[in-house]
């Protein structure tokens, strides 16, 4: 499949420019004779991060371009997906971001959207022809690299909330790991403030335990579950999310190793994944 790699310009098959125009505008420029020795029956991917505003409307651009020059079967893979958490109305006053997300994407007629592990299952039940990449072969690769460099010991997987516990048995499941402990807080969702740690888990006695999300932003939830972890006993508590915002910077508190990818943006001091590996050769779920 030939990719026009808006992450890494230099892996693209077509060479472009991209600009932003006085008043914010994003434009690009396709090199029209790298893109016609392309044959154009064959499929070609966007290969994009969408972060905010700006990074869709790019590739809504892209996309009209491409279908002037008459590709035929036109690609949108998303590493990171701007409002992929705001998949419902969270309150009343606010809006139902996702989905209006979805409907921008969706007028563009995509042949096919593939997303790297969204916030939940809403995403590809409001985006046309959307499948997902899960993040099981990714955390395999973090445990992995990680008892590369360190004795094997028991170790748990750990839910933080109520939202990643569904995704974290299939995790467990792919991965033949016994072991999950279930984790809850509270969130007063008007002020954002966390409270109210707990888990069922009597004891982690001298467990590494893995704390498994798909995102972290500013890291209050993982900061608070951690410290009550290490309360219980956790010999050592490691984080692994796919999408590392990190807001507030790095470390976290009560956190001994951080794994994430380059989803969203590279993280310095954390161990971060290369995320166009996650792309190749992956079994997609609609």
């Amino acid at each position: 499949m030939n990719t026009l790699h808006l992450i890494h310009p230099q892996k693209s098959d077509i060479r472009f420019q991209t600009m932003i125009f006085p008043d914010g505008q994003p434009h690009i420029k396709i090199d029209v004779p790298s893109a016609k020795v392309l044959d154009k029956k064959q499929p070609l991917r966007i290969f994009t991060r969408i972060n905010n505003p700006n990074d869709l409307l790019l590739v809504l651009f892209i996309k009209n371009t491409l279908d002037y020059m008459e590709f035929e079967h036109i690609e949108l893979h998303i590493s990171y997906l701007m409002a992929a958490r705001m998949d419902r109305v969270m309150l009343d006053g606010e809006p139902f971001s996702l989905k209006v997300v979805a409907a921008i994407l969706n007028q563009a007629h995509f042949k096919r959207i593939v997303l790297f592990d969204p916030h939940s299952e809403v995403a590809t039940a409001l985006i046309d022809r959307s499948y997902t990449i899960s993040n099981h072969c990714f955390v395999k690769d973090v445990l992995n690299s990680y008892y590369k460099n360190s004795q094997r010991a028991s170790m748990c997987l750990v839910s933080p909330d109520a939202g990643a516990l569904k995704k974290i048995h299939k995790l467990a499941q792919a991965l033949q790991v016994e072991a999950v402990v279930e984790c809850m807080k509270e969130r007063d969702l008007k002020t954002g403030a966390l409270t109210n740690f707990k888990t069922t888990t009597e004891t982690l006695d001298n467990l590494t335990c893995f704390i498994i999300d798909d995102i972290c932003d500013g890291g209050g939830t993982f900061t608070g579950t951690a410290k009550m972890l290490k309360e219980k006993g956790a010999a050592r508590v490691n984080l692994v999310v796919s999408h590392g915002i990190f807001s507030k910077g790095v470390p976290l508190q009560f956190i001994d190793d951080i794994y994430t990818t380059d989803s969203y943006r590279p993280i310095e001091q954390v161990n971060c994944f290369p995320i166009e590996a996650y792309f190749e050769d992956e079994q997609l779920a609609g």
